[in-house]
């Protein structure tokens, strides 16, 4: 074999030699990548809970083609998530107020980890303004939260610490995303921390409201 020939089948042969280790470092990055993302019994991969998802169509929004499916799947967060500004109106005249009494209204935030809170200008801050609940979804853009409110007696009074009061509604967003609106019912318990019956939800109620909630969602510009 001449010194040509000789130097060809080298340079050949180290070609082979740099394609195999090529793709053994991409079988091995792959290896990695896929033990990194999927996780075993017991523990939970930072990476898993996005990209091991169902597959997610939404005609509505990206058109009637756009179906992402396997491990690249997007997963759109629950339409219910956000910041939301509401209103809720009595449905009847209750307690000395008339039907479609402005009860409460102000700012709802609900979180993707099925918590929501809530600003309430309705009631000044010395009685109690902020509250906090947690909700599931039951249906198709349909939501039931439940809400735990902690009431004072108001600031010109004693302002102590009279019992929870509980919210309950069942919202359902609009095809849009943009507005939700349902039934909503309000129990106001007594309770105290000096007995334990501080987050009190049985017995009959001190006084009770129903209404209709309804809200608008709240954009970044």
């Amino acid at each position: 074999m001449t010194h040509s020939k000789i130097r060809t089948v080298s340079i050949k042969a180290a070609g082979v030699s740099f394609s195999l280790g090529l793709l053994a470092l991409t079988v091995a990055g792959e290896a990695v990548a896929t033990c990194g993302d999927v996780a075993t019994p017991g523990t939970q991969s930072q990476h898993s809970s996005n990209r091991l998802r169902p597959a997610v169509h939404r005609p509505d929004e990206y058109g009637a083609s756009a179906v992402t499916t396997g491990f690249e799947s997007w997963i759109e967060p629950s339409p219910v998530v956000g910041l939301w500004e509401f209103e809720v109106h009595l449905t009847s005249a209750q307690n000395g107020f008339p039907k479609g009494f402005l009860l409460d209204w102000g700012l709802a935030t609900w979180h993707s980890d099925g918590t929501e809170i809530q600003f309430s200008a309705g009631r000044p801050p010395a009685a109690g303004d902020v509250c906090m609940g947690a909700w599931h979804e039951v249906g198709p853009s349909r939501f039931d939260l439940h809400h735990v409110a902690l009431g004072l007696t108001p600031p010109d009074a004693s302002g102590m610490f009279v019992g929870p009061t509980i919210i309950t509604a069942t919202v359902t967003v609009d095809r849009s995303g943009d507005s939700y609106t349902g039934p909503y019912n309000l129990n106001v318990y007594a309770g105290s921390p000096d007995n334990g019956t501080e987050f009190n939800e049985t017995g009959a109620p001190l006084m009770t409201f129903n209404g209709t909630i309804t809200a608008k969602r709240v954009f970044a510009k």
